[in-house]
């Protein structure tokens, strides 16, 4: 029989490709790669649409947001402005910022920086980007922790695609790899048996078949002789 270690290798095969995609995108998401590119060449990513949202439509009704509403947009913009400040900044030759309280209180107001193009939507354009964009973020988060890919990931996809065809905005390679991976992953899901060729895998004996019953044989038929 095969060894606990060609099982396991199997496994690993198995769902390896399946993890690193669902890491990858919630990385993709978590870090702002830019999922949409405007005219002007600058890329959008998902989670700054949402604070951009969130923050005009504050502002249009004329209220403040509510300090548990500013934690969670600084909790969504912090690690892709941490990086930017302590790794993309020093790499270009810019000084960076790396004290994280520093990063903490100015996340918000940075990620609304630099969509220009939002003043140009009009209100539904902006609902179905919200809406696409909080869709794929929890989409990304619950299948990072539940450990399968999430419908709302492929949805969200589904969802911003749209969003980008409305809008007339251009698409990037991290959209078209986050796509794919999450449809990947929804298509992995199905794959949970361990088929019969797989190693380890317990062979299983030919089901016997009924056999019809044999029919009794016919008996010669006997001449009688009469007696004179």
């Amino acid at each position: 029989p095969p060894s606990r270690f060609a099982r396991a290798r199997w496994t690993l095969r198995m769902v390896s490709a399946a993890f690193l995609g669902r890491v990858a995108v919630v990385l993709m998401v978590a870090l702002q790669s830019p999922f949409m590119v405007t005219k002007s060449g600058a890329g959008v990513a998902p989670i700054a649409v949402v604070t951009k949202f969130v923050l005009e439509n504050a502002k249009k009704e004329g209220a403040e947001l509510s300090e548990q509403a500013r934690t969670a947009l600084r909790a969504l913009n912090w690690p892709a402005h941490m990086l930017e400040e302590c790794v993309l900044r020093r790499a270009a030759g810019l000084e960076g910022n790396c004290d994280a309280t520093f990063v903490w209180e100015r996340a918000v107001s940075h990620a609304a920086k630099g969509l220009g193009f939002w003043t140009a939507l009009d209100d539904q354009a902006r609902q179905v980007l919200f809406a696409a964009s909080t869709t794929l973020a929890f989409g990304a988060t619950l299948s990072f922790f539940s450990g399968r890919t999430h419908l709302l990931a492929v949805l969200g996809s589904g969802m911003l695609a749209y969003g980008i065809y409305v809008t007339g905005l251009t698409p990037t390679f991290q959209f078209v790899v986050c796509a794919l991976l999450a449809l990947f992953g929804l298509r992995s899901r199905t794959k949970t048996a361990i088929p019969a060729d797989a190693p380890g895998a317990a062979k299983r004996a030919p089901t016997p078949t009924a056999t019809p019953a044999a029919k009794p044989a016919a008996q010669p038929a006997t001449s009688v002789k009469k007696s004179n």
